[in-house]
């Protein structure tokens, strides 16, 4: 990952997979949207996917303290790579993209809260609270 990554290297990287601008969320998590977008663009370049493969991100965002991504078309394979890379964001940080992570909240009401998957130097800094099973 560069110094100071940005979401519009991936627009200029993979611009097939993307019609608008959709990606909000922090940048802790760029290495699995950068790696999903890669592994998606190779499946499809190299004719293994169907040839009238339809593929295209709705959006990639961090709803209830999670990635959350919703695409338009695809297939099983893709359905594939999109839930491992969702499944590595439940336990990478958002900001920073250090794993060990853990969902946190931002208050002790947790019904009045919004949710975060951080790290516990970030959970810190940002005055978040961890969840208790």
């Amino acid at each position: 990952m560069s110094d100071s990554p940005s979401y519009g290297d991936i627009y200029e990287r993979y611009p097939d997979l993307f019609s608008k601008n959709c990606i909000d969320c922090e940048t802790g998590w760029y290495d699995i949207i950068e790696q999903m977008c890669s592994a998606i663009q190779i499946y499809i370049d190299t004719d293994l996917s169907d040839d009238n493969l339809e593929f295209e991100f709705e959006y990639i965002r961090e709803k209830f303290g999670v990635l959350d991504i919703e695409v338009y078309g695809g297939d099983h394979i893709t359905d594939i790579v999109i839930d491992s890379c969702t499944q590595l964001g439940y336990s990478t940080c958002e900001y920073c993209g250090e794993q060990p992570a853990e969902l946190y909240c931002s208050s002790k009401y947790k019904q009045w809260s919004y949710y975060k998957t951080l790290c516990l130097d970030h959970a810190i800094e940002l005055y978040f609270y961890r969840l208790y099973k």
